[in-house]
């Protein structure tokens, strides 16, 4: 099956369906921000009574510290996106290694991964924003642990003549029929981080904002994978 080219204009790469995705994030966003409120109300509850004990009590702060999480990334989902139908989710840019994007997404995405970097990308540097291009990968990282059945991710960085690819492998996992072409299409109806499902949408856009591209593919093996191109700058390494 062809894997499908850059777009032509990457800023302009999702305007088609942000209406429809965006009101879909507002739909969702009313139905799912019940999820962490009703836990978040009983345990406050729950805390008012005197009788409590206190395993109990340290139970329900769990709850609430969990809780307060899940809605803090929904609200930072809605503040991106916002961000990204007004062209200004990145914003700052410097040249970057791909080696550091790599380990910084690694800690980041709090998963376990195999890192594979290729020669030749120490010549090498990405003009962008550090904190979005790692924001991005991590994203991947942790929707492909999520799959993964057969050890870590793994991820590996190649250098192009012109771009730096960063792949993402999932191994002993497959693409159900029709799940490539729709991954970066539209919001997950089942998020895989109990989010809004706007990640992967927001992880594209920032590759199409860095003049990139993310596609779901197939590793050597036909295991699932997601490859990642950006455009690349040589930079003067000191021997």
């Amino acid at each position: 099956m062809a894997e499908s080219s850059p777009p032509a204009d990457p800023a302009t790469a999702l305007s088609g369906r942000e209406g429809e995705t965006s009101d879909l994030l507002l739909d969702r966003l009313a139905h799912d921000l019940r999820g962490p409120l009703s836990p978040l109300q009983t345990a406050a509850y729950l805390l008012r009574r005197p009788e409590i004990e206190p395993d109990q009590r340290e139970e329900l702060l769990s709850i609430i510290d969990r809780q307060t999480a899940r809605l803090s990334t929904m609200v930072q989902e809605v503040s991106d996106w916002m961000r990204v139908r007004q062209s200004r989710l990145v914003l700052h840019r410097a040249p970057v290694a791909p080696a550091l994007v790599v380990e910084l997404s690694s800690v980041s995405s709090g998963v376990d991964v195999k890192s594979q970097l290729e020669a030749g990308l120490d010549d090498l540097a990405v003009d962008g924003d550090v904190q979005r291009l790692v924001q991005m990968l991590s994203t991947l990282m942790a929707f492909m642990q999520v799959r993964a059945c057969d050890g870590p991710v793994t991820v590996r960085a190649k250098a192009g003549a012109a771009n730096v690819f960063f792949e993402i492998a999932s191994p002993g996992t497959h693409w159900a029929s029709g799940e490539r072409e729709a991954l970066f299409a539209a919001a997950e109806t089942v998020p895989f981080d109990e989010g809004l499902g706007m990640r992967l949408l927001i992880a594209r856009a920032i590759a199409a904002a860095h003049g990139g591209n993310i596609i779901a593919s197939a590793d050597a093996d036909g295991s699932a994978l997601i490859r990642v191109d950006v455009p690349c700058m040589a930079v003067e390494v000191e021997r």
